[in-house]
């Protein structure tokens, strides 16, 4: 809520006509407060806040105009423009750094849903089967198994035709939407879930959403469901095709014999494992690409997706590509619920603007392995958000000044999914953790700094969870750090005012990286 509460001076009935003196106290907005009083914002529709499992989020200001300088969809990105198809190229190298928008709260990062593909032409280009467009209905609540985001974008709208805008995950649900300035406007959708908007006019405008999914959908594993029901739903391939796709998956050991659960599981271990190489593939197009990439297991995030999906088509199992202007990755359906699965392989770090108060989505846990040399798309958001906090690049010791998501209950994720003893390969990992200062007060930044080793070498660019134990044992989560190529991480997390007032141990934490396994430290008293 926050805002100015006025107080009006009284008037004697002497005195001579004139204005009231005014006394203005300016009140901090509270998002938990605007959750607790059920609040809604500009024009009584749009709820003031939400809770997430990433803490209590405020709504974005539906009433603020879209300007010239920022990130705007839409325009000439429409059902039939030429992104609306995609060729697989032959750059198999990493690049280093690549451009990113998010314009959803919780922060997606780098999982916006902006292109979407769900079969495959005889060219081996990948396109969307039916593109015929269905109304997106804007109603009902969220329940009890979803997540929910604000939506808050420019949009370039065309009134000759519907334009293309970002979704944050299959299955999405608009709960409510509204533009700046107002137009009469609808939201469709085609057959593999991209998201446009229609309208009778020509100019650009301010999309404000609020949005729900079903949590289990960022995350979850595939049910043990019977070939026969997803063949209803996977779309029929070209020959030519279908015999490749089968090829390549008895080449990597991957049948219907392992049944639909054990397919899937299998094809994400294979998948995970491909490499960047500065070594292009020979074959130039078509098949022989197709089946390169797929037996060289050389790529990037878009290769190993593409690759992906075609195999995964040929055994019968309904999958898309969906990516954007970072990141690729895949969902695969079990006759019911469609499963976002990262196949890693993202780039360096990501150049973004980003307001640091924002939280980024905590998804559920990963149901299956990373191979010890992998990163995950999330990796790459962490590293690069820790560098944006501390101005710096990603690589070198990097702090974070974002707000606390001590508003959720949930412990640091190194601390809660940790393996057990002899279920990692991977050496545990040690910590030299500095002393921090004596008194911390809330709302201010606590500064952390140490090392963690492995086998006595440092774990390089890990992601440090930090969070304060109470007396009773509960973690209470302030933010992430990185560490640097030697394992040290040294920089600064806010302190949330929700956080009672009392002594507390410091803990850090990582999941650890390629090298190192996850690990905790000994507490420090704080």
């Amino acid at each position: 809520m926050g805002g100015l509460v006025a107080a009006l001076g009284a008037l004697p009935d002497t005195a001579p006509a004139r204005a009231a003196p005014v006394v203005h106290e300016y009140i901090t907005p509270n998002p938990t407060e605007d959750l607790e009083l059920s609040a809604t914002a500009f024009r009584g529709s749009m709820p003031a806040a939400l809770d997430t499992p990433s803490g209590v989020v405020a709504a974005p200001d539906p009433n603020r105009p879209p300007t010239e300088g920022e990130t705007a969809y839409g325009g000439s990105s429409t059902p039939n423009s030429t992104d609306a198809t995609y060729r697989i190229d032959r750059d198999t190298t990493r690049p280093e750094l690549v451009s990113y928008d998010d314009p959803f709260v919780p922060a997606i990062t780098p999982f916006k849903r902006l292109y979407a593909f769900d079969t495959v032409d005889e060219t081996l280009e990948l396109v969307v089967r039916d593109k015929s467009l269905q109304r997106i209905p804007i109603e009902g609540a969220a329940g009890p198994g979803d997540d929910q985001f604000f939506g808050d974008m420019s949009v370039d709208l065309d009134s000759a035709s519907p334009v293309r805008v970002p979704t944050v995950g299959p299955g999405a649900r608009v709960l409510r939407a509204q533009t700046e300035p107002p137009v009469r406007f609808e939201l469709l959708r085609d057959g593999a879930e991209n998201w446009f908007i229609r309208a009778e006019t020509r100019q650009r405008v301010r999309l404000t959403l609020h949005l729900a999914v079903q949590r289990k959908s960022f995350g979850s594993s595939f049910p043990d469901v019977a070939w026969s029901d997803l063949e209803r739903e996977a779309p029929p391939l070209p020959r030519s095709v279908s015999r490749a796709a089968q090829e390549v998956a008895t080449q990597i050991g991957i049948t219907r014999a392992l049944g639909a659960r054990g397919a899937v599981s299998a094809l994400v271990q294979y998948f995970r494992a491909f490499s960047p190489s500065d070594q292009r593939p020979q074959a130039t197009s078509g098949v022989a690409l197709y089946k390169e990439l797929s037996l060289s297991q050389k790529g990037v995030c878009r290769h190993r997706a593409y690759a992906f999906v075609i195999t995964a088509l040929g055994l019968g199992i309904p999958t898309r590509l969906i990516r954007n202007e970072a990141h690729a990755w895949v969902e695969v359906f079990d006759s019911r619920s469609w499963h976002r699965i990262d196949l890693g392989g993202a780039a360096g770090r990501l150049d973004f603007e980003r307001d640091p108060a924002t939280q980024l989505h905590e998804p559920p846990a990963d149901p299956y392995r990373w191979p010890t040399d992998a990163e995950s798309g999330r990796d790459m958001a962490e590293r690069s958000l820790s560098g944006q906090r501390s101005g710096g690049t990603s690589g070198g010791a990097t702090g974070s000044d974002t707000g606390s998501a001590a508003d959720a209950p949930q412990p640091p994720e190194a601390l809660t999914d940790r393996p057990q003893p002899g279920s990692d390969s991977r050496p545990a990992p040690a910590f030299a953790l500095a002393e921090p200062g004596a008194d911390v007060k809330r709302g201010a930044p606590l500064k952390v700094a140490g090392r963690v080793e492995a086998d006595g070498s440092g774990c390089s660019f890990a992601r440090i969870d930090v969070a304060l134990r109470s007396a009773d044992g509960r973690l209470l989560p302030l933010g992430a750090l990185a560490t640097d190529d030697a394992g040290r991480f040294a920089g600064s997390v806010t302190v949330a005012l929700t956080i009672p007032v009392g002594d507390y141990d410091v803990v850090v934490s990582t999941p650890g990286d390629s090298r190192c396994g996850p690990g905790s430290s000994a507490a420090t008293r704080k």
